[in-house]
């Protein structure tokens, strides 16, 4: 709702008033004018204050003169009130900015818009003086005058985005019965998950919310509770730990760097139009039970407002096959092609790595790289391949545990080739990864670095358990620029955090840790900054 601020008139009597129109001399120690019209204001009728971009406003007025003159007045301002200051002419009216004004003045023989003079305002207590000399399209020049109240109205500024971004992602709801480990999807409703991230990248808020199925984001705006395992519309999975294993899942909010895991209580979407008619929206919950990984818990509170909904970019080609000749196999890949992509033109291609028990489509799925690529100035090609056949996982290596795959043969010496064969490629390549893909990111990207232009490891393990160790091979000459990020929830933390020590030395590193646990809740929220980092890279 809009309030209504009165400003009271307080007249002072220190100024002269100046009659109608006429010829008099104005001041003899500047000059004459001739046909100066001078209209001494006495009434004003504040208008409705019109929002117009982003931060701008103008406030109207119409003032009426003690001869019937009249003059419509529009002030281009960044507040709801009229501020002290010396206004110019808006050049533009259809693109104004602050302190600029337009003027339309009538009188008995003519009407007339003001092209030209400095409109004073001057404010004492409740009292506002509005004086200038002016001069119209066709030189005629004017004096106005007014002194009193003005009352204006005080409405809420339109929202603007906030810079926070939320990602939707949608699926069945699947049900297990322990007693058979038997899944059954629940008919007439879907999963929607919501992941919400700060200006910086960083995951802030996550929402497993039940609803009806086939709903766009404004169709999930309601009041949801927490609780667990739901599978009705209006609920929310609430936030679990299972902090031997440095895992943990379900709703959580970071509040003052700590993450909190929500148990109990409502969260509410909502949503409103911003300045320039996109949607944006809000979450918030208050009185909310929560634990944290350290042990924690309590009662917390949050508002995040003014989201803007980041949309899907690009192509995705999920779940495509290669005959593999030196695995002697088939091995899936999946593809994200960029917006517009066309074979005639040649783009960077980032390779993507997944984790352990994991598959070529999750980084697509579940990371939500196609929400952020359509950011990036580089347009680019990202690939996934299968690492991990029927539980043996192939960790990026030769023979890894005697399993008989050549897995890096693969990679390096006939997937590699075979995307940039069929794909539009510049001859420019990145490399990222999570867990064990972040090992095989640094194993790749220091081992084959004339290859790569930059690497970025998630929650990466630092070695393969048999003869490979990354910590070794980080004195390798010429190492390229790579990202190493970690959870201090996760479970191989310790086992990674002695890279901030060594991080003056490492020139090329950036190494990041954050509250976070081995999940993909952290990995997407690293998502935005690999496409970031690499849009850096692939513009060197």
């Amino acid at each position: 709702m809009n309030m209504k601020k009165i400003f009271k008139a307080l007249l002072l009597p220190a100024f002269a008033i100046l009659g109608a129109c006429s010829n008099d001399v104005v001041d003899d120690l500047s000059g004459t004018y001739d046909d100066v019209c001078r209209i001494n204001l006495t009434t004003e009728k504040t208008l409705p204050t019109d929002k117009l971009a982003k931060g701008v406003k103008r406030l109207n007025m119409e003032f009426t003169g003690d001869d019937g003159s009249t003059v419509a007045l529009g002030v281009f301002s960044t507040e709801w009130t009229l501020q002290p200051g010396d206004y110019t002419p808006a050049q533009n009216p259809d693109a104004p900015k602050a302190m600029q004004y337009t003027a339309l003045v009538k009188t008995a023989a003519q009407e007339a818009q003001l092209t030209a003079g400095t409109l004073e305002v001057n404010k004492f207590d409740d009292l506002y003086i509005i004086t200038g000399l002016f001069t119209d399209n066709a030189a005629k020049r004017y004096v106005l005058n007014f002194r009193g109240a003005i009352d204006f109205e005080i409405g809420v500024d339109d929202p603007e985005p906030s810079g926070y971004t939320v990602t939707l992602k949608t699926d069945p709801v699947a049900i297990t019965d322990y007693s058979t480990w038997q899944t059954v999807i629940v008919p007439g409703v879907n999963k929607y998950t919501l992941s919400v991230s700060d200006p910086a990248g960083e995951s802030v808020a996550f929402f497993e919310a039940i609803n009806t199925e086939n709903l766009t984001m404004d169709g999930l705006m309601r009041t949801y509770k927490i609780q667990g395992s739901p599978a009705e519309p209006g609920l929310i999975d609430n936030g679990w730990l299972v902090p031997e294993y440095g895992m943990a899942g379900g709703a959580f909010v970071v509040e003052n760097g700590e993450k909190r895991y929500i148990t109990e209580g409502n969260i509410e979407f909502s949503s409103v139009k911003g300045i320039t008619g996109e949607t944006l929206y809000n979450f918030s919950g208050s009185e909310l039970s929560y634990i944290t990984t350290e042990g924690g818990s309590g009662k917390t509170s949050f508002n995040i407002r003014f989201v803007s909904f980041l949309q899907k970019s690009g192509t995705e080609l999920l779940d495509q096959s290669l005959n593999s000749a030196v695995l002697g196999r088939e091995v899936k890949y999946s593809v994200l092609l960029p917006e517009g992509y066309d074979p005639a033109q040649k783009y960077p291609i980032l390779y993507m790595l997944h984790g352990a028990q994991s598959n070529q489509s999750d980084w697509f799925n579940l990371g939500g790289l196609a929400y952020h690529t359509g950011n990036a100035d580089n347009k680019m090609i990202l690939v996934s391949a299968q690492a991990s056949f029927e539980g043996q996982e192939s960790f990026y290596v030769n023979n890894y545990q005697g399993n008989g795959y050549d897995y890096e043969k693969f990679y390096i010496e006939e997937f590699m080739p075979f995307i940039e064969r069929t794909y539009s490629f510049n001859g420019v390549r990145g490399i990222a990864g999570l867990s064990m893909g972040g090992f095989g990111t640094l194993y790749y990207g220091i081992k084959y670095s004339e290859l790569f232009c930059g690497m970025y490891a998630c929650s990466p393990a630092m070695s393969d358990g048999q003869s490979v160790n990354i910590g070794d091979m980080l004195q390798t000459p010429g190492i390229k620029p790579f990202t190493v990020e970690i959870g201090t929830e996760d479970f191989l933390y310790d086992s990674v955090k002695w890279l901030k020590d060594v991080a003056p030395y490492l020139p090329m590193m950036t190494y990041i840790e954050r509250p976070g646990a081995h999940d993909w809740p952290f990995w997407s929220a690293c998502a935005p900054k690999i496409v970031k980092f690499f849009d850096e890279r692939f513009s060197n």
